[in-house]
Protein backbone atom coordinates (compact mmCIF):
# COMPACT_ATOMS: atom_id res chain seq x y z
CA UNK A 1 0.00 0.00 0.00
CA UNK A 2 2.01 2.66 -1.04
CA UNK A 3 0.05 5.50 -0.82
CA UNK A 4 -1.08 6.69 2.08
CA UNK A 5 -2.96 9.73 2.05
CA UNK A 6 -6.72 9.79 2.37
CA UNK A 7 -6.94 6.18 3.65
CA UNK A 8 -8.61 5.04 7.07
CA UNK A 9 -6.16 3.52 9.50
CA UNK A 10 -7.46 1.91 12.60
CA UNK A 11 -5.72 1.31 15.91
CA UNK A 12 -6.73 -0.67 19.15
CA UNK A 13 -4.65 0.89 22.35
CA UNK A 14 -4.21 3.80 20.11
CA UNK A 15 -4.30 6.23 23.26
CA UNK A 16 -0.13 5.46 24.59
CA UNK A 17 2.87 3.85 23.70
CA UNK A 18 3.28 1.91 20.27
CA UNK A 19 -0.23 2.38 19.62
CA UNK A 20 0.32 6.61 19.52
CA UNK A 21 3.00 5.77 17.65
CA UNK A 22 1.39 4.12 15.02
CA UNK A 23 -1.60 6.66 15.13
CA UNK A 24 0.85 9.79 14.68
CA UNK A 25 2.93 8.09 11.68
CA UNK A 26 -0.36 7.00 9.73
CA UNK A 27 -1.65 10.42 10.70
CA UNK A 28 1.60 12.21 9.44
CA UNK A 29 1.04 10.54 5.93
CA UNK A 30 -2.36 12.14 5.63
CA UNK A 31 -4.24 9.31 6.79
CA UNK A 32 -7.78 9.68 8.98
CA UNK A 33 -7.32 7.73 12.07
CA UNK A 34 -9.69 5.64 14.67
CA UNK A 35 -7.92 5.62 17.98
CA UNK A 36 -9.75 3.02 19.89
CA UNK A 37 -9.05 2.56 23.48
CA UNK A 38 -10.23 1.61 27.02
CA UNK A 39 -8.96 4.94 28.35
CA UNK A 40 -11.20 7.21 26.82
CA UNK A 41 -9.50 10.41 27.60
CA UNK A 42 -6.08 9.21 26.49
CA UNK A 43 -7.82 8.40 22.61
CA UNK A 44 -9.26 11.85 22.85
CA UNK A 45 -5.74 13.18 23.71
CA UNK A 46 -4.22 11.47 20.81
CA UNK A 47 -7.27 11.83 18.18
CA UNK A 48 -6.50 16.07 19.23
CA UNK A 49 -2.61 15.43 17.92
CA UNK A 50 -3.63 13.79 15.09
CA UNK A 51 -6.36 16.62 14.02
CA UNK A 52 -3.61 19.34 14.55
CA UNK A 53 -1.65 16.95 11.71
CA UNK A 54 -4.34 17.83 9.47
CA UNK A 55 -6.48 14.95 9.61
CA UNK A 56 -9.90 13.65 10.37
CA UNK A 57 -9.43 11.51 13.60
CA UNK A 58 -12.12 9.79 15.46
CA UNK A 59 -11.62 8.75 19.38
CA UNK A 60 -13.92 5.66 20.22
CA UNK A 61 -13.52 3.92 24.21
CA UNK A 62 -13.55 0.15 22.98
CA UNK A 63 -12.68 -3.23 25.21
CA UNK A 64 -11.21 -5.35 22.81
CA UNK A 65 -12.01 -7.67 24.95
CA UNK A 66 -15.25 -7.69 24.55
CA UNK A 67 -16.83 -8.91 21.05
CA UNK A 68 -19.74 -6.41 20.79
CA UNK A 69 -17.69 -3.04 22.15
CA UNK A 70 -15.26 -4.11 19.11
CA UNK A 71 -17.86 -4.55 16.92
CA UNK A 72 -19.68 -0.95 17.96
CA UNK A 73 -16.21 0.46 16.68
CA UNK A 74 -16.22 -0.99 13.60
CA UNK A 75 -19.62 0.26 12.80
CA UNK A 76 -18.77 3.62 13.97
CA UNK A 77 -16.03 3.38 11.87
CA UNK A 78 -17.56 2.39 8.62
CA UNK A 79 -20.33 5.15 9.52
CA UNK A 80 -18.20 7.64 9.90
CA UNK A 81 -15.33 7.17 7.89
CA UNK A 82 -16.60 5.18 5.13
CA UNK A 83 -13.91 2.55 5.30
CA UNK A 84 -10.87 1.00 7.07
CA UNK A 85 -8.26 0.28 4.82
CA UNK A 86 -5.38 -0.35 7.44
CA UNK A 87 -6.05 -2.19 10.72
CA UNK A 88 -3.64 -2.84 13.70
CA UNK A 89 -4.45 -4.43 16.30
CA UNK A 90 -2.71 -3.34 19.10
CA UNK A 91 -3.69 -3.31 22.37
CA UNK A 92 -1.98 -5.27 24.70
CA UNK A 93 -1.84 -6.17 28.64
CA UNK A 94 1.17 -7.67 30.25
CA UNK A 95 1.40 -10.07 33.87
CA UNK A 96 4.73 -10.84 35.05
CA UNK A 97 6.17 -13.57 37.48
CA UNK A 98 6.51 -17.81 36.79
CA UNK A 99 4.11 -19.56 34.90
CA UNK A 100 3.60 -21.54 38.32
CA UNK A 101 2.36 -18.15 40.03
CA UNK A 102 -0.24 -17.66 37.48
CA UNK A 103 -3.67 -17.31 38.47
CA UNK A 104 -6.78 -18.46 36.17
CA UNK A 105 -7.66 -14.98 36.37
CA UNK A 106 -3.94 -14.10 35.16
CA UNK A 107 -4.43 -16.48 32.48
CA UNK A 108 -7.87 -15.08 31.43
CA UNK A 109 -7.13 -11.51 31.16
CA UNK A 110 -4.18 -11.58 28.96
CA UNK A 111 -6.36 -14.34 26.86
CA UNK A 112 -9.19 -11.88 26.62
CA UNK A 113 -7.40 -8.72 25.70
CA UNK A 114 -3.73 -10.07 23.78
CA UNK A 115 -5.30 -13.04 22.44
CA UNK A 116 -9.33 -12.44 21.51
CA UNK A 117 -9.00 -8.86 21.61
CA UNK A 118 -6.70 -9.77 18.25
CA UNK A 119 -9.69 -12.09 17.27
CA UNK A 120 -12.22 -9.89 18.18
CA UNK A 121 -11.02 -7.08 15.83
CA UNK A 122 -10.66 -9.91 12.89
CA UNK A 123 -14.30 -10.65 13.05
CA UNK A 124 -15.61 -7.30 13.42
CA UNK A 125 -13.44 -5.69 10.31
CA UNK A 126 -12.28 -8.52 8.27
CA UNK A 127 -15.90 -9.21 6.58
CA UNK A 128 -15.93 -5.32 5.88
CA UNK A 129 -12.31 -4.93 4.55
CA UNK A 130 -13.23 -8.29 2.50
CA UNK A 131 -16.25 -5.92 0.46
CA UNK A 132 -14.52 -3.13 0.11
CA UNK A 133 -12.78 -2.14 -2.89
CA UNK A 134 -8.72 -1.36 -2.98
CA UNK A 135 -5.71 -2.29 -1.07
CA UNK A 136 -5.99 -3.37 2.51
CA UNK A 137 -3.76 -4.34 5.45
CA UNK A 138 -3.68 -6.09 8.97
CA UNK A 139 -0.97 -5.13 11.82
CA UNK A 140 -1.18 -7.63 14.24
CA UNK A 141 1.35 -6.53 17.32
CA UNK A 142 2.83 -9.66 18.91
CA UNK A 143 6.60 -9.30 20.41
CA UNK A 144 9.94 -10.46 20.42
CA UNK A 145 8.03 -12.55 23.37
CA UNK A 146 6.38 -14.17 19.98
CA UNK A 147 9.16 -15.63 18.33
CA UNK A 148 11.23 -16.90 21.59
CA UNK A 149 10.07 -17.30 24.93
CA UNK A 150 11.63 -15.61 27.55
CA UNK A 151 11.69 -16.52 31.45
CA UNK A 152 8.76 -14.30 33.80
CA UNK A 153 6.27 -13.92 30.93
CA UNK A 154 5.07 -16.81 30.12
CA UNK A 155 1.10 -16.01 29.94
CA UNK A 156 2.30 -12.96 27.55
CA UNK A 157 4.01 -15.35 25.59
CA UNK A 158 1.70 -17.59 24.99
CA UNK A 159 -1.07 -14.90 23.98
CA UNK A 160 2.05 -13.29 21.58
CA UNK A 161 2.98 -16.80 19.77
CA UNK A 162 -0.69 -17.40 18.96
CA UNK A 163 -0.79 -13.87 17.38
CA UNK A 164 2.33 -14.77 15.00
CA UNK A 165 0.69 -17.63 14.19
CA UNK A 166 -2.75 -16.19 13.36
CA UNK A 167 -0.99 -13.01 11.32
CA UNK A 168 0.99 -15.92 9.40
CA UNK A 169 -1.69 -17.98 8.31
CA UNK A 170 -4.07 -14.80 7.13
CA UNK A 171 -1.07 -13.60 5.74
CA UNK A 172 -1.82 -16.83 3.66
CA UNK A 173 -5.34 -16.85 3.30
CA UNK A 174 -6.07 -13.29 2.97
CA UNK A 175 -3.43 -12.73 -0.14
CA UNK A 176 -6.74 -14.05 -2.37
CA UNK A 177 -8.67 -10.75 -1.61
CA UNK A 178 -5.83 -8.60 -1.66
CA UNK A 179 -5.36 -8.35 2.18
CA UNK A 180 -1.65 -7.45 3.58
CA UNK A 181 -0.65 -8.72 6.86
CA UNK A 182 2.18 -7.64 9.05
CA UNK A 183 3.15 -8.40 12.57
CA UNK A 184 5.21 -6.54 14.55
CA UNK A 185 7.41 -7.90 17.03
CA UNK A 186 9.07 -5.29 18.85
CA UNK A 187 11.38 -5.77 21.80
CA UNK A 188 11.67 -2.60 24.97
CA UNK A 189 10.04 0.24 23.75
CA UNK A 190 9.20 2.97 26.27
CA UNK A 191 5.71 1.80 26.71
CA UNK A 192 3.14 1.79 30.31
CA UNK A 193 3.03 -2.15 29.91
CA UNK A 194 4.62 -2.33 32.86
CA UNK A 195 1.70 -0.10 34.24
CA UNK A 196 -0.61 -3.03 32.77
CA UNK A 197 -2.10 -3.11 36.55
CA UNK A 198 -3.96 -0.21 35.59
CA UNK A 199 -6.69 -1.23 33.00
CA UNK A 200 -7.03 -4.83 34.82
CA UNK A 201 -10.75 -5.72 35.50
CA UNK A 202 -11.65 -4.94 38.85
CA UNK A 203 -13.70 -8.83 38.84
CA UNK A 204 -10.21 -10.16 38.38
CA UNK A 205 -8.80 -8.77 41.60
CA UNK A 206 -4.76 -7.54 41.58
CA UNK A 207 -2.15 -9.80 40.42
CA UNK A 208 0.54 -11.16 42.48
CA UNK A 209 3.37 -8.82 42.71
CA UNK A 210 6.44 -10.06 41.86
CA UNK A 211 10.23 -8.78 41.07
CA UNK A 212 10.53 -8.73 37.46
CA UNK A 213 13.50 -9.48 35.80
CA UNK A 214 13.73 -9.25 32.06
CA UNK A 215 16.93 -8.41 30.92
CA UNK A 216 16.67 -5.23 33.08
CA UNK A 217 12.44 -5.04 33.68
CA UNK A 218 11.15 -1.82 33.80
CA UNK A 219 14.22 -0.03 33.12
CA UNK A 220 15.03 -1.52 29.85
CA UNK A 221 11.20 -0.32 28.80
CA UNK A 222 11.98 2.97 30.07
CA UNK A 223 15.58 2.64 27.82
CA UNK A 224 13.59 1.33 25.15
CA UNK A 225 12.66 2.93 21.72
CA UNK A 226 10.22 5.69 21.32
CA UNK A 227 7.00 4.41 20.20
CA UNK A 228 7.04 7.05 17.75
CA UNK A 229 9.75 5.31 15.73
CA UNK A 230 7.89 1.89 16.26
CA UNK A 231 4.79 3.89 14.69
CA UNK A 232 7.09 5.29 11.78
CA UNK A 233 8.76 1.73 11.08
CA UNK A 234 4.95 0.10 11.01
CA UNK A 235 4.24 2.98 8.49
CA UNK A 236 6.95 1.63 6.09
CA UNK A 237 5.90 -2.19 6.86
CA UNK A 238 2.84 -1.26 5.58
CA UNK A 239 4.12 0.37 2.66
CA UNK A 240 6.43 -2.15 1.36
CA UNK A 241 4.18 -5.23 2.25
CA UNK A 242 6.36 -6.59 5.20
CA UNK A 243 4.97 -9.85 7.00
CA UNK A 244 7.54 -9.84 10.38
CA UNK A 245 8.08 -6.48 11.62
CA UNK A 246 10.83 -6.13 13.74
CA UNK A 247 12.51 -3.11 15.51
CA UNK A 248 15.83 -4.50 17.43
CA UNK A 249 18.14 -6.37 14.92
CA UNK A 250 19.67 -8.01 18.43
CA UNK A 251 16.75 -9.74 18.60
CA UNK A 252 18.11 -12.11 15.75
CA UNK A 253 20.02 -14.11 18.71
CA UNK A 254 17.07 -15.21 20.57
CA UNK A 255 15.32 -16.39 16.88
CA UNK A 256 18.33 -18.25 16.24
CA UNK A 257 18.84 -20.23 19.71
CA UNK A 258 15.27 -21.23 19.10
CA UNK A 259 15.46 -22.28 15.46
CA UNK A 260 19.05 -24.38 16.39
CA UNK A 261 16.90 -26.00 19.11
CA UNK A 262 14.30 -27.24 16.61
CA UNK A 263 17.13 -28.52 13.86
CA UNK A 264 18.39 -30.53 17.23
CA UNK A 265 14.74 -31.78 17.42
CA UNK A 266 14.48 -32.78 13.70
CA UNK A 267 18.33 -33.86 13.53
CA UNK A 268 17.13 -36.42 17.00
CA UNK A 269 13.88 -37.34 14.79
CA UNK A 270 16.00 -38.40 11.76
CA UNK A 271 18.34 -40.43 13.85
CA UNK A 272 15.28 -42.11 15.70
CA UNK A 273 13.39 -42.77 12.13
CA UNK A 274 16.94 -44.31 11.44
CA UNK A 275 17.31 -46.63 14.24
CA UNK A 276 13.53 -47.61 13.71
CA UNK A 277 14.06 -48.74 10.09
CA UNK A 278 16.51 -51.43 11.29
CA UNK A 279 15.28 -52.41 13.97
Amino acid sequence: MRELGGKIAVVTGGGSGIGRGMVLAFAAAGMHVAIADVEVAAAEKVAGEARALGVTALAVATDVAQRDSVEALAVRVYSELGAAHVLCNNAGVAVFGALVEMTDADWRWLLGVNLEGVVNGLQAFLPRMKAQSGEKHVVNTASVAGIAALPGIGVYTATKYAVVGISETLRIEGAAWGLGVSVLCPGAVRTRIMESERNRPAELGESKPVAVSLGGGADAIMGGLDPLAVGRRVRAAVQNDELYVFTHPGSRALFERRAAAMRAGFDAADAWQDASATR
